[in-house]
């Protein structure tokens, strides 16, 4: 896909760059003692606003906007005009040309000091910036154009690019129109855009039009008028017939615009539904073809035909598209449709599920009251969803809507969502994106072990970045019922078949569908409902006890840093006083003996274990040294929820820890403000402090200390298991202390923000003590994604067996060669992953975790 692709982009981006450096190109030929300075004073010129000039005297603003119909047209003047040969000229021309000067050289030249600009609409195709790159134009001078909330390019917004453009004299290559992108199968205002041009032309600004049509282009074949079903039709006993559907008016209206693109790229083995590869390039001045053009000397003689740019590419492409095209006709916008109305209605009744199209109904679009939304989805379900094609045509009502809903072209994007417990719809974007990334996963093939026989239908995912969908991915949210900035995962349901649209094929679809989102909205449940379950705390201090709790990004039960500070029996402290004089690295933990809820343990007590370590899978469980004591006097030093609203986008420039505990003994625990993270806890460090001082008030207040070099920006993330290197024990580091600006309950986000600007309490080095606790495995796993959900809590033993399968690949044995073969392969492919991961990485770093790696 990419060779295809990117060819036509190649060729595309050489011809607007070198068709925008041409002018320039000519008057350094017309210059005085250049070899055409015998027409510097007759050789005049048509500017884009309709004056005309004499060549030799326009400025560089000037040569840079010429229209390009009046560029290609050069060559043929000089020849008709003045009796310029076509090889003379091209002899001449070849020692100015950007593709021997090279752009820097003209640009210094002419003084070009701001790059010219080639804007794309923000749904573009990802080798947009490849091509842009390898032609010396440069990926940064890709701009995008903003999109609107059908994501489709925002006619308003180029029109302030374009005179932002205009007023600081910036040149533009061309202006590209997606005419159906590729993951949502929307359709670009090329009919603004020609409007546009017309605009900006009479202001000075020309740039060429170009039309992205690889999904879209095909679809231009459409356009002819519609024949009317008549009530005379034979039954269709089987619902085997299959209606002729017209485009929407607005797709119908851009592909008939087609024809004022300068440049079109078509790819019919797309939405054409022939063997691949097969696509082109097309100009609507033939002309411009002469840009890109080379011969082979030793090929192409003078005596050959006129060259024209062809890729020839294999399997008899153009029979195979007149075929389809006379034989099954405009099958995908029918199957397209036809699998829309079963998103738009499939949450309807559904107590858990909920399915929110890209493109919403004409009702929700236009403003229409939820009561008046609601009906329309009624009706939907009621006279168009699987109802017989026949049937359906002479239903003029039914038709009528039908004409108005859905994709531009044969891509369906949508996103799904589901209700918690307790009824409420889920408001955390993650969750959200988690649902459809495990939907994606189950409906898709990723792996090598992937079966596609187990795949009921295949499902594309993507992602819809804040920054580049804005209003449109706002307004997706809203809909779904979810709050907050970051980026969206949907899902699209694209044609990849011609003949599925009767006998109810997409309702079994669709069907198959539902059951794969509500298996993995168990899953989801089983992440964010509260629960009660066992809880383990690192224990901290041998003077005075303190807790902080093994936190998971991905489990309500455990979405909070939680530091406290307790009261441990007596004889239970002398056992763990005397276990760590005799391993002073070891990590002790302080658990529940039973499942609890941790509001329970917040009221102020709870009935403990102490162990040394934790569970792993197959291992000897941990050594237990006391059972059934009470931990009582429970005070709260920290409780910040880390759910993903709380968490900043970035992480912070510096790497914060809390620093709590006596003047004795001191303990640190990592600030999580944002994820993927590790969990890092180290007792009794030792700070020597070289400025200011450090009292009991202030850390009963409660400190942050912020380490000076290791910038939290670039040690995060990392990849599990690994964990930051330096973390290890009595490593010397250099640090500043803070009073937390924050309560004990205080969330995110923006907890280090003040911190940037905050005058520190004290400065110095802080050596971390012989107990140092390091993981990221925990803290970032997905337990249960392998195994089905249950609706009770996991025992840790469970979950962290669960979480080590999230980043450690299971091996299965098959005795047939086939199999065997492909397990050999998946083993190689581990054995890089994982080899590949630990460079750079000190897998060690993780502590006293590694046994569970």
């Amino acid at each position: 896909m990419w060779r295809l692709y990117s060819q036509s982009r190649i060729h595309l981006d050489i011809s607007a760059r070198n068709l925008k450096f041409y002018p320039l190109s000519l008057a350094c030929a017309l210059e005085p003692g250049a070899p055409l300075e015998s027409i510097r004073d007759i050789f005049n010129v048509e500017l884009c606003d309709g004056e005309t000039k004499l060549f030799s005297q326009l400025d560089t603003w000037e040569l840079l906007n010429l229209k390009p119909e009046t560029v290609f047209a050069i060559p043929e003047r000089l020849e008709n005009e003045f009796d310029i040969s076509s090889s003379f000229l091209s002899a001449v021309m070849s020692k100015y040309l950007i593709q021997n000067l090279g752009k820097d050289v003209l640009e210094k030249k002419y003084n070009v000091t701001k790059p010219t600009r080639y804007f794309v609409g923000g749904t573009k195709h990802y080798s947009w910036p490849k091509g842009a790159a390898i032609t010396g134009i440069g990926s940064d001078n890709i701009k995008d154009i903003p999109v609107d909330i059908n994501a489709r390019l925002d006619a308003s917004k180029l029109d302030q690019l374009l005179q932002e453009c205009l007023d600081e004299k910036r040149a533009v290559y061309a202006v590209v129109a997606i005419m159906g992108s590729t993951e949502h199968g929307a359709v670009d205002p090329l009919k603004d855009v020609w409007e546009l041009r017309n605009k900006y032309q009479k202001l000075g600004l020309s740039f060429a039009i170009h039309a992205d049509a690889a999904w879209g282009g095909y679809f231009a074949s459409l356009l002819r008028e519609e024949h009317k079903v008549g009530r005379g039709l034979p039954i269709d006993p089987d619902n085997k017939y299959v209606p002729e559907l017209a485009l929407s008016d607005h797709t119908r209206t851009q592909l008939d615009h087609l024809k004022y693109a300068d440049s079109i790229t078509i790819d019919p083995h797309k939405s054409g539904y022939i063997p691949y590869p097969g696509g082109g390039l097309c100009y609507r001045d033939g002309r411009m073809r002469f840009l890109v053009t080379w011969l082979n000397p030793d090929v192409y003689k003078d005596s050959d035909v006129n060259l024209e740019h062809l890729l020839w590419q294999p399997g008899f492409l153009t029979e195979s598209l007149v075929y389809t095209r006379t034989d099954m006709g405009p099958y995908s916008e029918k199957l397209c449709l036809a699998m829309y109305t079963n998103w738009v209605t499939m949450d309807m009744g559904d107590p858990n599920l909920i399915v929110i199209p890209m493109n919403p109904i004409p009702a929700e679009r236009n403003g229409g009251s939820p009561e008046e939304i609601q009906k329309q989805r009624e009706y939907i379900r009621d006279h168009i969803v699987c109802r017989p094609n026949l049937e359906l045509v002479r239903d003029d009502k039914a038709m009528a809507l039908v004409r108005e809903m859905g994709s531009d072209l044969s891509i369906n994007a949508f996103a799904c969502n589901f209700r918690l417990a307790n009824g409420e719809i889920n408001q955390d974007v993650v969750e959200s994106n988690y649902l459809n990334t495990r939907i994606y996963e189950r409906l898709s093939v990723t792996k090598i072990e992937d079966n596609i026989f187990d795949k009921p239908l295949f499902i594309m995912s993507t992602s819809m970045e804040q920054k580049v969908y804005d209003v449109c991915c706002n307004n997706l949210k809203r809909r779904l019922g979810v709050v907050g900035d970051q980026d969206l995962e949907i899902l699209v349901n694209c044609v990849m078949s011609p003949f599925p649209t009767v006998s109810n094929f997409t309702k079994s679809v669709a069907d198959d569908f539902k059951t794969i989102a509500h298996e993995e909205i168990e899953r989801c449940l089983f992440r964010n409902t509260v629960t009660e379950d066992d809880f383990r705390f690192i224990l901290q201090g041998t003077d005075k006890p303190y807790l902080t709790l093994l936190p998971m990004f991905n489990m309500a039960n455990y979405r909070h840093q939680l530091i406290l500070s307790c009261e441990i029996p007596a004889n239970v402290m002398d056992i763990y006083r005397a276990e760590r004089a005799k391993d002073p690295s070891a990590t002790f933990f302080v658990g529940t003996t039973k499942d609890v809820k941790l509001d329970s343990i917040l009221a102020g007590s709870f009935d403990a274990m102490l162990e040394k370590g934790l569970p792993v899978k197959n291992q000897p469980a941990p050594p237990r040294y006391a059972s059934n004591f009470k931990v009582t006097n429970i005070k709260v030093l920290k409780d910040s929820p880390i759910d993903s609203k709380y968490l900043d986008r970035a992480f912070p420039d510096y790497m914060y820890f809390y620093l709590y505990g006596t003047n004795e003994q001191r303990h640190i625990e990592h600030m999580l403000v944002s994820s993927s993270n590790a969990q890092l806890t180290a007792d009794q460090v030792n700070l020597d402090l070289t400025s200011g001082t450090l009292s009991e008030e202030n850390i009963s207040k409660g400190c942050i200390l912020r380490l000076e070099d290791h910038r939290e920006n670039i040690v995060f993330p990392v990849l599990p298991p690994n964990t930051p290197r330096f973390f290890k024990p009595e490593t010397k580091l250099r640090v500043s202390i803070f009073q937390d600006p924050h309560g004990a309950d205080a969330h995110g986000p923006g907890l280090t923000a003040p911190l940037s600007t905050a005058t520190p309490i004290a400065s110095g080095t802080m050596t971390l003590g012989k107990m140092v606790f390091a993981d990221s495995v925990l803290l970032n796993g997905n337990p249960g994604e392998d195994e089905e959900p249950t609706a009770r809590g996991k025992t840790l033993e469970e979950r962290l067996n669960a979480t080590r399968r999230s980043f450690i690949p299971e091996q299965t044995k098959h005795v047939d060669p086939y199999h065997k073969r492909r397990d050999k392969q998946a083993g190689w492919r581990h054995y890089l992953e994982e080899n590949l991961s630990n460079i750079g990485h000190d897998t060690a770093g993780a502590g006293h975790r590694r046994p569970f790696h």
